[in-house]
């Protein structure tokens, strides 16, 4: 029998960008009984349930996420969509402008160093106001007085 003092609220919101459109809908919950205790400090449990059309295909996603703050529907929609937009704005360009899980490097400190340098390549261009980091690349890669004047 469900705890008549356990609250859940839903936020539902649709996106029409791009050709493609995205139906959301976020649902927070306070029941988290039968949650494995290992959980410490446990509060919420958040399921965003993602309907989108793109070109034609619709394709249906069901995720979850656990809070140990208390909040509703429409605060974790928005924190997780910030999520994606940093998710969109950096890990998508090195991943696919920069081709970082291709890269062969694997040992040591490497990885990580290497990563760092593209994070700081990155924002180096952006500060210098360039969007497109695969045009920005074209353009400054081989000329290394701009480079010198980005960095100075």
């Amino acid at each position: 029998m469900a705890d008549k003092n356990k609250t859940s609220s839903c936020y539902i919101e649709m996106e029409i960008n791009k050709g493609r459109t995205e139906y959301r809908c976020t649902s927070v919950s306070d029941f988290i009984e039968g949650i494995s205790p290992t959980w410490v400090g446990l509060k919420q449990v958040v399921s965003v349930h993602r309907v989108v059309k793109s070109k034609g295909k619709m394709r249906e996603e069901l995720a979850y996420f656990i809070s140990s703050k208390q909040s509703n529907a429409f605060l974790y929609s928005e924190g997780i969509r910030l999520h994606w937009a940093i998710e969109n704005s950096l890990h998508y360009v090195k991943d696919i402008t920069l081709n970082e899980d291709d890269s062969k490097i694997r040992t040591g400190n490497a990885p990580q160093n290497i990563s760092t340098i593209k994070n700081i390549s990155i924002n180096i261009l952006r500060s210098n106001d360039y969007t497109n980091m695969a045009q920005a690349i074209r353009l400054v890669a081989n000329d290394i007085s701009l480079i010198k004047s980005m960095i100075i």
